[in-house]
């Protein structure tokens, strides 16, 4: 007689991805189904990274939105492209408008050749070879100094060259945004910035020298930031320095005010039961059936937590009942969203000033998955392994910041639906590769079906920092990324080859012709 079977998984995440009957689509393509059939001429195979460009597009419309409600205000969204330089995504941003922010020279280069504009360019970056600051100054981008020796090389550079630098200048506003110590950027003790110490002669370095032209301050306190106070207090230095010293320099009208808004890494872990029991108790309060079925949705896994704070704040009561939730559930499933970063810090902005956002993860961190295909299954000890052809050279977060990613099968398990030895339906299982290393982990402790050899597995919110951080570690191939536009997908990057990693090296190519 057989067991008890899970129900079939049905829900949408967000405006990308959902469940259907226990397979997951990208918009309206069947994830399974991409390594079946040729894409641009091309087969695919897995690890293979798969974007939602509209979930890209409904990320830049939270921000803009956000932005047209505080029409007196003057908010500029400039793109991160460290947190994902593919030349698809980075057009797709400027195909909406935005500005982009950088951190290093080629990354300069290639927005030059996708035509960006250079007044629509910040060049960042804590520490700059002479050529990046030339080649920034020669096309008149907005250069962020971030130290003494920075604004010393940036005059220096002019003089030789007969350039007048636009900048931004930089300040460490000593705060701490109470995330990762690898992705803290404005305390103390950190790189980044100008400190307190030294922001005096600075200022009278730039004052002083006729190839500078200061028109802002800048500051930037970390990533994965989840309190948006954090934000206003960063904010708060900026605007009180500004007023200091807006007599001396004024030319100053920007202030950008950074970025680093997380996502909801955790929207899709199951609510506990304490937390189901508070929230039958609150919507009890509640007769409007819309927002009854939207929770009964959620109860049901039919949508993420994510997708129901979204999808509630249009009906009535339905931003007072964000607010009660945010209060009452965990933090580490919910973050700050776009609307509220922007309405922390808007009653503070000096009047007739120019603010400037660079969000890089928020734009981008939900709109991929990681598709991998399970090598097989193994234990040692009390633990059990669920072995993928992706790894930590693929989705580097895990291991090198201990970061969550979601992991879900991305197709039916074909095992026998009959429960296990220990009368379960799912066990729990550690993710990993096939990467030398024991850090080669992708999640840890997760409950899961247990997958068929073979089977499809998607990593979750893939598309900041994870192909952009990626390596040939083990001598291993950097995938393939594809672009779904509803029932159509596109290669953005081809799949690398072995020809390709050997390329640089030399007496390759002679090493190649003798083995053949």
């Amino acid at each position: 007689m057989e067991g008890p079977v899970l129900p079939p998984k049905n829900y949408q995440i967000n405006r990308g991805f959902r469940f259907v009957d226990d397979y997951l689509y990208c918009e309206e393509i069947r994830v399974c189904d991409l390594l079946s059939s040729k894409i641009s001429g091309q087969t695919v195979a897995t690890p293979l990274y798969v974007y939602s460009k509209k979930q890209i597009e409904a990320n830049i419309d939270k921000y803009k939105m956000a932005m047209m409600r505080e029409t007196e205000r003057n908010i500029q969204l400039s793109y991160s492209v460290k947190a994902n330089m593919n030349p698809t995504v980075i057009k797709l941003m400027m195909d909406h408008g935005l500005f982009l922010t950088l951190v290093s020279g080629h990354e300069l280069r290639l927005a030059l050749q996708l035509g960006q504009d250079p007044q629509r360019i910040i060049l960042n970056g804590s520490g700059k070879m002479d050529w990046e600051v030339e080649l920034a100054c020669k096309r008149g981008v907005l250069v962020n100094v971030d130290s003494a020796f920075n604004l010393r090389q940036t005059v220096r550079i002019c003089q030789q060259g007969g350039y007048v630098a636009t900048v931004l200048l930089r300040v460490n506003p000593d705060i701490n945004p109470d995330v990762h110590g690898y992705v803290s950027t404005g305390q103390e003790g950190s790189k980044f910035g100008i400190p307190g110490e030294e922001l005096d002669d600075v200022l009278e370095m730039a004052v002083k020298s006729e190839r500078i032209r200061v028109v802002g301050l800048h500051c930037h306190i970390g990533s994965t930031l989840t309190d948006s106070h954090k934000f206003r207090q960063s904010t708060q230095v900026l605007v009180d320095l500004y007023q200091k010293i807006q007599k001396k320099i004024p030319e100053m009208q920007i202030l950008n005010l950074g970025g680093g808004l997380s996502i909801p890494y955790k929207a899709q872990i199951s609510l506990f039961e304490e937390t189901k029991q508070m929230l039958d108790l609150e919507f009890d309060k509640y007769k409007d059936q819309r927002v009854l079925e939207l929770y009964e949705n959620l109860l049901n896994k039919r949508i993420t937590l994510a997708t129901f704070l979204e999808s509630i704040k249009s009906l009535p009561h339905g931003i007072e009942i964000c607010l009660k939730l945010r209060e009452q559930l965990p933090a580490e499933v919910l973050v700050p969203e776009p609307e509220d970063l922007v309405k922390t810090v808007c009653d503070i902005l000096p009047p007739n000033t120019i603010a400037i956002l660079e969000p890089g993860r928020s734009l981008v961190g939900n709109s991929a998955i990681l598709l991998s295909r399970v090598l097989g299954t193994k234990s040692s000890g009390k633990r059990n392994f669920i072995v993928l052809d992706g790894s930590m050279t693929e989705v580097i977060r895990p291991c090198l910041y201990g970061a969550y990613h979601h992991i879900e099968l991305a197709e039916p398990s074909r095992i026998s639906s009959h429960v296990n030895s220990d009368n379960q339906l799912t066990v729990v299982s550690d993710i990993v590769g096939p990467v030398c290393e024991s850090a080669d982990f992708l999640g840890k402790d997760r409950q899961l079906v247990p997958p068929h050899t073979g089977c499809l597995m998607a990593v979750f919110d893939t598309g900041a920092y994870c192909s952009s951080m990626s390596s040939n570690y083990n001598m291993r191939v950097r995938p393939a990324e594809l672009l779904v536009d509803g029932d159509k997908a596109t290669i953005i990057r081809k799949c690398e080859t072995f020809e390709n990693m050997m390329f640089c090296y030399t007496d390759c190519s002679q090493n190649s012709e003798n083995e053949s």
